[in-house]
């Protein structure tokens, strides 16, 4: 029996497809056209013997076999990504200093930090989590190198990577009486989704009170845990004792964004790939609106 060996070429694209659901987005990150990252799928599925995306509406779908081998074909890049950040790319020693918000950092922030000290062992790496605001203040002044935040109006480079819905969220215990102000749990102003929720409640008619004001978003959602209220964040923040609250009456809540902000000179030649990390990263985390 001959050993057949996987092109990583080809699993790298299978990746980016399986986290775009989308050819064509996933063709315009590797840089290569919509009709070659075709012929890969077609190839790693000869390689496998079984296809691994199908056709759903515009975008494409995993089929089940092709759900079940992405795990492992994440599980091979990392590697191969490990080996050559260990034998390659050791030279690169220069300090990384990246900023994220809080929901960057309760989410994905561990497996970022993972791939880049694999991808640059010899570079040390300091993060400061912090608001959007103030992370484009230390890009300004230059005390930081990248940051991942909201997408806000700015002079500094900005590339957008996805959007979230926002969403209520409050225990699954807890029960709102209609006939008194809703119990908002909310981020210190200013914060996008405090302006969104109050803009929300406020169109609808709906009263509400301000339960709690917190900096930190774990200080948030374990008032939101002990049933003090609801907030409005995305489905990223949910967790087995919480549900998404859908009879408050407001109109369909907005979308917010993701961003990647760089300073605007002296960029590092290592922020290409860093980039990518953090937006494969966030894009893992869970199914995501793509931006068009």
């Amino acid at each position: 029996m001959s050993i057949k060996n996987l092109d990583l070429d080809l699993l790298r694209s299978f990746a980016a497809v399986a986290e775009l659901g989308s050819i064509s987005a996933a063709a315009q990150r590797i840089g290569r056209t919509q009709s070659a990252v075709s012929l890969q799928m077609d190839r790693l599925a000869e390689q496998l013997g079984f296809p691994v995306v199908e056709r759903k509406g515009r975008g494409v779908a995993l089929t089940p076999r092709g759900a079940a081998f992405l795990d492992d074909a994440r599980r091979l890049l990392d590697l191969n990504d490990r080996v050559l950040g260990h034998h390659l790319r050791s030279g690169f020693s220069e300090p990384l200093r990246l900023g994220f918000v809080q929901d960057v950092a309760e989410s994905a922030l561990q497996r970022i930090l993972a791939r880049l000290g694999s991808l640059f062992p010899g570079a040390p790496i300091t993060v400061r989590v912090c608001s959007t605001n103030t992370m484009i203040e230390k890009l300004r002044i230059g005390e930081l190198d990248l940051a991942a935040g909201y997408r806000v109006e700015t002079d500094v480079p900005t590339r957008l990577i996805m959007r979230e819905q926002m969403c209520w969220i409050g225990a699954r215990s807890l029960r709102l009486n209609p006939e008194e102000p809703v119990p908002l749990l909310m981020f210190e102003s200013p914060c996008i989704f405090r302006s969104a929720a109050i803009s929300a409640l406020t169109a609808a008619g709906r009263s509400f009170r301000i339960a709690l004001t917190s900096p930190s978003l774990p200080g948030v959602m374990a008032a939101v845990g002990a049933g003090l209220g609801i907030t409005l964040r995305s489905a990223r923040s949910l967790r087995p004792d919480l549900m998404t609250i859908g009879d408050l009456g407001t109109q369909p809540l907005p979308h917010f964004e993701y961003a990647l902000y760089s300073r605007a000179e002296n960029r590092l030649p290592a922020l290409d790939q860093i980039e990518q990390v953090i937006e494969e990263e966030l894009r893992r985390e869970r199914p995501l609106f793509a931006v068009a």
